[in-house]
């Protein structure tokens, strides 16, 4: 059986540098045909049921029906093969990833012939299922769909924003093509050809306001690359001697074993600037669209181990108020190393780590990963036996969803997930990763934490106060129609109904590993909030009838 070979997520394939261009660059948005032919044969291969099939559902069946005679067709046989749905996820994202690259600068398949010497087997099946199923009849029927899903991504994604780019290197593309394919997900990457960058990836289906930074960020992203890796690549003696950054995020957080960006010096680096000037240009350049939701994606990067984002995008900023006029980016890559060689040393990496990455629901699913274990503790305290039970049934709930939660198909298995009453722990159960089910009047071991970040008080009426004495950063977004706003009042009284917050802190009992707190004003509230925990890669949440807060903190020593 033919299986998929391991592909980079992001795939940066950088001939020549174009030269510094006063014209503004070219900018094609589009459905990709081989992209959206590749997604066909997909939906066909896995009869219209795959995670990575993202299309409504009226377009799969429209799928289905159109190509039905085509089913046995060798192409959908090759996919099968190729694409296996026995491999683990993380491995045919890789190949998709990887077939995408390269069809988005290959010519229309449909356009070729099936003897082209250039072309695989895989390929000339595809081109042959384009021919014989007049696979452009139905996409041109269907034009109409990705233009409308596409209508957000042409208004956000203006050359003023990629110009940037030559103010910062010197150079610039001619072209920047965004390739996307409507029905499968496609993660993310980008590729030069010639003055061509190309980005590949997937349409948004999401509300217009979410669309738009979508593309903003993934765009960005993949175009920084583009520019980025170059450097990283021809500078790569000089990073070596940085690898210790790798190392410390490597033995602290699981995760990093199955994920490629943190498989070499070279990508993990080359990611963490990418986030940087990511953020640090759409701040600046696109804070209309985006508002303070840049400095979030910084902290949950730290949170997923990119710890060095938030220091490289000052970085940037100190780049860009003293540069001389013909100076670019990579006169600065000097000193840029310099200034990382100062943050932290081999000695004391961890303390810089420790300092910068928040605790985190997601951290709390990767420890529990790597510990084997999370234990769901429901409250014994609450004077009406009723309310016991339900906040039993609320665990039980809770240890279904996280069993079932799409991030364990990013490691290879899960942990075993436990249910317990609070008088059922024994000292050994407190020193795991923890999720408390209740607040201080249903849950004994949540009224006997002090020092929690956020907590409820009786004050007449319950309210949520915040304690922020004892961290080093504490950092509060709240979420209004969509827009994040950063908080500058850290101290703050919550009150409203329904009234809730996930907390995740260093578990007290073992600072090795987490503790999260799923708490409500009254047990319906605590349930409420349960359904939607997940690895969120964010310290807090917070509910308080419409007014929604997340934020993150690192405790102090």
């Amino acid at each position: 059986m033919k299986r998929a070979s391991f592909v980079l997520f992001f795939i940066v394939i950088v001939s020549t540098f174009p030269q510094a261009s006063a014209e503004a660059p070219e900018i094609i948005i589009e459905v990709n045909p081989n992209l959206e032919l590749f997604a066909v044969v997909y939906i066909l291969a896995f009869n219209g049921s795959d995670p990575f099939i993202i299309a409504p559902q009226r377009y799969i069946s429209d799928v289905l029906t159109y190509f039905d005679s085509y089913r046995d067709h060798p192409a959908v046989y090759l996919m099968r093969e190729t694409i296996p749905k026995d491999l683990p996820h993380y491995m045919r994202d890789y190949s998709i990833n990887g077939f995408a690259a390269k069809l988005t600068s290959t010519p229309y398949l449909g356009n070729m012939s099936e003897n082209d010497p250039i072309l695989s087997e895989f390929y000339r099946a595809l081109a042959s299922f384009a021919k014989e199923s007049n696979f452009m009849e139905f996409y041109e029927a269907h034009r109409g769909e990705y233009e409308k899903v596409l209508e957000p991504a042409k208004r956000a994604l203006t050359s003023e924003l990629f110009q940037e780019f030559e103010e910062l290197f010197g150079y610039q593309y001619k072209t920047f093509h965004i390739a996307l394919s409507y029905s499968l997900r496609i993660h993310p990457g980008s590729r030069v050809i010639g003055e061509v960058a190309y980005y590949f990836g997937y349409v948004a289906f999401m509300p217009e306001s979410y669309s738009t930074i979508s593309y903003l960020f993934l765009a960005t992203h993949e175009y920084s690359h583009t520019f980025i890796n170059p450097l990283v690549s021809k500078y790569l003696s000089e990073f070596s001697e940085l690898e210790y950054y790798l190392q410390e995020v490597r033995s602290e957080i699981a995760y990093a074993t199955y994920d490629k960006h943190f498989d070499t010096n070279y990508v993990y680096l080359s990611e963490n600037l990418v986030e940087a000037l990511t953020n640090y240009l759409l701040l600046n350049f696109k804070h209309e669209l985006v508002h303070d939701l840049p400095k979030y994606f910084v902290l949950r990067d730290h949170t997923l181990g990119y710890y060095l984002v938030r220091d490289l995008m000052g970085e940037f900023e100190i780049f860009e108020s003293s540069k001389k006029t013909s100076e670019t980016f990579e006169d600065y890559i000097p000193r840029l190393i310099e200034h990382m060689k100062e943050w932290a040393t081999p000695e004391n990496v961890s303390e810089y780590f420790e300092k910068r990455v928040p605790p985190s629901g997601f951290r709390l699913f990767d420890r529990g990963y790597l510990e084997g274990e999370v234990i769901i503790v429901y409250g014994a305290k609450n004077p009406d036996p009723n309310g016991i039970e339900y906040d039993k049934e609320t665990a039980f709930m809770l240890k279904e969803l996280i069993e079932e939660d799409d991030i364990w198909r990013l490691y290879n298995g899960k942990p075993k997930i436990t249910v317990k009453a609070e008088n059922e722990l024994n000292e050994e159960d407190l020193k795991q990763n923890l999720v408390l089910i209740g607040g201080p009047a249903a849950n004994g071991i949540v009224q006997n934490l002090t020092t929690l970040p956020l907590k409820f008080v009786f004050n007449g009426s319950w309210i949520l106060e915040k304690n922020v004495t004892n961290f080093e950063t504490f950092t509060s977004f709240a979420i209004e129609k969509e827009v994040y706003t950063e908080l500058k009042e850290r101290s703050k009284i919550i009150h409203g109904y329904p009234l809730g917050v996930v907390e995740v802190i260093r578990n007290p009992w073992n600072e090795e590993n987490l503790l999260a707190i799923i708490a409500g004003v009254d047990r319906y509230s605590t349930r409420r909030l349960a359904k939607d925990f997940r690895a969120y890669p964010r310290s807090y949440g917070i509910e308080s009838g419409n007014y929604t807060e997340v934020g993150f903190y690192v405790p102090s020593g």
